[in-house]
């Protein structure tokens, strides 16, 4: 007896007992209590069965008489009664319990069969939409390339030209092989070495022509590859967006990092990106891209040889077919209902068995890149590495991402294995299959051996072309994934370019910005929720009378570019001319962040910041870049290459940047790297000459030390000679002697205007003295600047003026001293 029962048994067999003794007659009355409605209110209010219910109060009428009744005769029945329901009862539940079983067995069987019709239609559906969705993508990127490039529609007829005649080549040796085969089978001496002559007429005019028509291919794929990669960069370079993706990738990678330190994120993308591209997970940011210079440098390459090859493939397969059909269907109907039966049966086995390829070839070109980037990361880190002894550390990740790299290449060549178990057997049978269709008209002497071997040569070429998924599965698969992954970085590019967010195709070029004096500027963050800072553009003579106001915020209010944490509130910020400011706070207040406002690359936010153009403005980052070129290249940068302005037409506008190596002399380059202690770099990598050290390449990030580039970056200053120059703790490499040195030479430092007249384009000094903001923590940069901004974090900050008795702490003497 269950607990349950035990508990009903304590609580109402006593009152059940009584109205029993009561009733004098019994059976009328227990039926009344044992009734279905008595059953049915205990078991609901106790959560027990009905039928145990109904047997315990039966068995308490069988205990009354075992007990009460002073007949043998009748306790003997009562207890054979209560053996009897009980063991009814239970037979009873168990055969209620069986069948509500099977019947849940049942309706559970039919339930999955209901599941699994709707799974098979759901994949059949989602294959053919991704396969259409797949086509469509393939389109949109490889059409834009025939539609603009008039070269490459030349080398396209060019190829299809040499493609029809290929194909017909290969009908011409269809036949002289036939009748090759049928002189040597009859023994026909002249005419085997006509034939002979034959072959080697056609020999003469087809090589050339296959040679022609391979080349032909790969010229074109070249010129498409860099058509698209140069358009590729058009678009990645275009509006920051380079930038915009990192910056994400960074801040998605760390949200709990100071906004500070978000420019050093890792950049780990994987499964994420992967189930977004299939459907699965569209919540996925499009925009966190991994490896994007494998995207456009491998993935291009791929996409342009591998469609042509794919493309001239079809193309000579549809050639082929119409030709070697009707060859076929002339020699034996019955052979060429042959072929199509074995071509669509191979079909179906080799997608059905290599369906696991394109899943495991997306995933190995994730996981090489993401190999190569840390190798590459370590290379670039190596001194920073060596330093803290992390070797082990780093050679662990290796390690790890290496093996993932293996399992996946495991994992792919057990599936080309079983891939390969049919493809090798459907290969071999080839050769039998066609010559036993047609062996007893052979044995019978209806046809001659020519035939044979013709049959057999058409019956190969129909095959290989009713079978390109057969032959090129594993290709296929890698060209699909990689499809996914170009167009997802294109996608990405698409939408972090604000000019470009409603532009139909992915190869679209953004929108040119007019107006060089007044520019909205807007970046992905216009895509989240919330609204945006306006940056505005404005010439200084334009903004009030002197001094001029360089740069002016109204109400900024300024938050991480995932809007999840407010940096700062209502900040209303005017610099003139001449007033230079120092802006500090702790770590993590915003300081770098403002920065980065200013200059246009964060705009999550709102209010108004008002500054003088790009040509104006020069930004001091707090670990300079070196580009890859000379030591010259480094101080022009970011202009490095020669404008000629004869090559614009008149009144078009060159800025600063673009004239700047035209007016920097060799010894004017000399002159600035004394200025910022750098005189014996061109010496020292010149072999005493200082010219051949100016033009000297190197790796100068790794060459330089931190301190070095740091200077090299004032340097850079002092060739621009902008209006307003923003440093974010630039000199944090340098001890406090180089420091006073820099800004001693920013304060000194002339300005060079462009003076614009009427389509003409000059360089002339100006008055002295520029403008700049600094970020930084050391005290004695207050004896630089005039107006210092405290950041504490959203709407505390404090603005003051700098006493100007503030002075160097040390100064060279001391220097030396020490």
């Amino acid at each position: 007896m269950t607990a349950g029962s035990l508990l009903l048994w304590l609580c109402f067999v006593p009152t059940l007992s009584s109205a029993w003794c009561n009733d004098g007659s019994g059976g009328g009355q227990w039926a009344s209590v044992a009734s279905t409605s008595t059953r049915h209110r205990l078991s609901t209010k106790y959560q027990l069965n009905p039928y145990s219910i109904s047997s315990l109060l039966l068995f308490d009428k069988a205990n009354h008489h075992c007990h009460h009744s002073k007949n043998r005769l009748e306790r003997r029945s009562a207890v054979k009664l209560w053996s009897n329901i009980s063991n009814g009862g239970s037979q009873q539940q168990q055969q209620q319990q069986q069948q509500q079983q099977q019947q849940q067995q049942q309706q559970q069987h039919n339930d999955d069969d209901n599941d699994d019709d709707m799974a098979d239609l759901a994949n059949k559906k989602m294959t053919l939409q991704r396969a259409s969705k797949l086509l469509s993508t393939f389109w949109s990127m490889a059409f834009p390339y025939y539609q603009e490039s008039q070269p490459g529609r030349r080398l396209f007829i060019g190829m299809i030209i040499l493609t029809l005649v290929n194909s017909g080549v290969s009908v011409a040796f269809s036949y002289i092989s036939k009748d090759f085969w049928n002189a040597l089978s009859s023994k026909d001496t002249a005419e085997f070495y006509a034939m002979m002559l034959k072959f080697g007429g056609a020999l003469v005019v087809g090589a050339p022509v296959s040679v022609l028509y391979r080349f032909q291919r790969e010229q074109l794929a070249v010129h498409w590859r860099e058509w698209m990669t140069d358009r590729t960069l058009q678009l990645y370079n275009s509006n920051r967006v380079y930038y915009s993706l990192e910056r994400d990738i960074a801040g998605s990678s760390s949200e709990s990092s100071s906004s500070d330190d978000l420019d050093n994120g890792d950049k780990i993308i994987g499964d994420a990106e992967i189930l977004a591209l299939r459907g699965k997970n569209p919540s996925a940011a499009a925009t966190r891209i991994d490896n994007p210079d494998q995207r456009i440098t491998e993935d291009v390459r791929t996409f342009t040889a591998f469609s042509l090859q794919l493309f001239i493939t079809v193309v000579t397969s549809v050639i082929d077919l119409v030709s070697f059909s009707l060859i076929l269907y002339s020699i034996q109907p019955q052979l060429f209902a042959t072929i199509i039966g074995y071509a669509l049966f191979g079909t179906f086995v080799t997608v059905y068995i290599g369906s696991s390829l394109l899943p495991l070839n997306f995933d190995k070109l994730r996981r090489e890149a993401d190999l190569r980037y840390l190798l590459v990361r370590i290379r670039e880190n190596a001194e920073s590495i060596a330093f803290y002894g992390g070797e082990d550390v780093e050679g662990k990740e290796v390690a790890s991402r290496l093996a993932r790299v293996v399992e996946n290449k495991r994992d792919i060549n057990v599936a080309q294995r079983n891939l390969e178990f049919f493809t090798t057997c459907y290969q071999y049978l080839i050769q039998v299959v066609p010559v036993a269709v047609v062996a007893p008209q052979y044995f019978a002497g209806t046809i001659q051996l020519g035939v044979i071997s013709q049959s057999v040569g058409a019956f190969n070429h129909i095959l290989s072309d009713l079978t390109v998924i057969v032959n090129q599965f594993e290709q296929l698969s890698s060209f699909s994934a990689g499809i996914e992954r170009l167009s997802s970085f294109f996608v990405a590019i698409r939408d972090a370019d604000p000019s470009r967010r409603d532009a139909d195709g992915l190869l679209s070029l953004p929108k040119e910005i007019v107006d060089d004096d007044v520019a909205d500027i807007k970046s992905i963050d216009e895509a989240a929720s919330g609204g945006n800072i306006q940056l505005n553009f404005e010439r200084a003579s334009s903004m009030g009378t002197n001094p001029h106001v360089l740069l002016r915020t109204n109400k900024l209010c300024l938050v991480t570019p995932d809007r999840k944490r407010n940096l700062i509130d209502n900040l209303d910020l005017t610099i003139r001319e001449g007033e230079n400011l120092l802006i500090v706070g702790n770590s993590g207040c915003g300081k770098s962040s403002l920065l980065r406002a200013i200059a246009g690359l964060w705009t999550a936010g709102s209010g108004e910041i008002t500054r003088v153009p790009d040509d104006d403005v020069y930004f001091l980052p707090q670990r300079p870049y070196c580009a890859l070129g000379s030591l010259k290249d480094q101080l022009l940068y970011p202009s490095t290459e020669a404008v000629n302005p004869d090559d614009y037409p008149p009144g078009h506008r060159l800025s600063r940047a673009h004239l700047l190596r035209e007016s920097m002399s060799d010894q004017d380059l000399l002159d600035v790297l004394e200025k910022v202690d750098l005189k014996e770099l061109p010496y020292r990598f010149g072999d005493g000459d200082p010219i051949k050290g100016l033009n000297t390449v190197l790796d100068w990030g790794n060459t330089l030390s931190l301190g070095e580039q740091q200077r090299l970056a004032f340097g850079r200053l002092v060739v621009n000679r902008p209006r307003l120059v923003i440093l974010d703790e630039a000199t944090s490499a340098l001890d406090v002697v180089s420091e006073a040195k820099m800004y001693s030479l920013l304060q000194n430092m002339a300005r060079k205007e462009l003076k614009r007249h009427a389509g003409d384009n000059q360089l002339t000094l100006s008055r002295p003295g520029l403008t700049f903001i600094s970020v930084g923590h050391r005290p004695t940069l207050l004896a630089y600047h005039d107006v210092k901004l405290r950041l504490n974090g959203g709407s505390d900050y404090t603005l003051e003026n700098v006493e100007k008795s503030a002075s160097i702490p040390y100064d060279n003497n001391m220097m030396k001293g020490l």
